[in-house]
């Protein structure tokens, strides 16, 4: 019988990680604190198991660093919670912060760009996972490297911190009630105009377009909704950090 492989790998995903590192920020700045000190700002009044998984994360994620008892916050967890949103600065630390768990390393090693939810739990059940610490360790990767991802270019490339291309990721599985889109003639549109019906589970979105585009204005709409797409896209990684809509600090 294989040996069950303990798990190593970050009890959180980068988001809630960083979620942390601002309530360490907001209470001692870049000072060196206690793991004692860490653990109260993060709202535990002893060092138990959930404190300290929590402590090991910021330090799996690069978010805090130090020797023995000292930690303090690194520059790239300044960079990620005080840079414009859309910086390269940020997009950078946040990338780097997504890679630094071996695990991580291991798996987009393994697969140049994400893979399914039941693909990652099945290869780290043949790694020796059990089935519960896969399906955690899959959901905390797919979740950090959507997180990571969701600030850049919208290419997909393996993980490397030399290319500049990005590595496009899906985000976590969760259930979907209903997906379709129809396409519609909706009066009183104009001649030669047309609208598609994308029904999401939170409501309706509704494209307008012309019936005979060129090939250079299906390019143009590309770029745009890539565009539009990635603002969606940070928005929500942002009001999941607690970032007000505009913030750049």
């Amino acid at each position: 019988m294989a040996k069950v492989r303990s798990p190593n790998y970050p009890v959180v995903d980068l988001a809630s990680a960083l979620v942390m590192a601002r309530k360490l920020y907001e209470n001692d700045g870049r000072n060196k604190v206690s793991k004692m000190a860490v653990a109260s700002h993060l709202g535990h009044d002893s060092l138990s198991g959930p404190a300290l998984g929590k402590i090991g994360a910021l330090r799996a994620y690069g978010l805090i660093e130090g020797t023995g008892d000292e930690s303090r916050i690194t520059e790239d967890a300044i960079t990620a919670m005080m840079a414009p949103e859309d910086s390269v600065d940020r997009v950078e630390a946040l990338r780097r912060m997504a890679f630094q768990p071996s695990l991580f390393r291991e798996i987009a090693k393994a697969f140049p760009t994400p893979p399914s939810d039941s693909n990652l739990r099945y290869w780290l059940a043949k790694r020796g996972f059990s089935p519960d610490a896969a399906a955690k360790a899959a959901k905390t990767y797919l979740t950090t490297i959507a997180l990571a991802t969701s600030m850049e270019k919208g290419y997909p490339h393996s993980p490397t911190p030399m290319e500049d291309e990005m590595m496009q990721a899906p985000e976590p599985s969760r259930p979907i009630q209903r997906r379709s889109t129809e396409m519609v003639d909706v009066s009183p549109l104009r001649p030669g105009m047309r609208q598609e019906v994308v029904a999401l589970d939170e409501g309706d979105v509704t494209i307008t377009f012309p019936e005979d585009l060129s090939a250079e204005s299906f390019e143009d709409l590309e770029d745009h909704l890539k565009l539009f797409i990635r603002r969606m896209q940070r928005r929500a990684a942002n009001r999941f950090l607690g970032f007000d809509e505009g913030d750049q600090h």
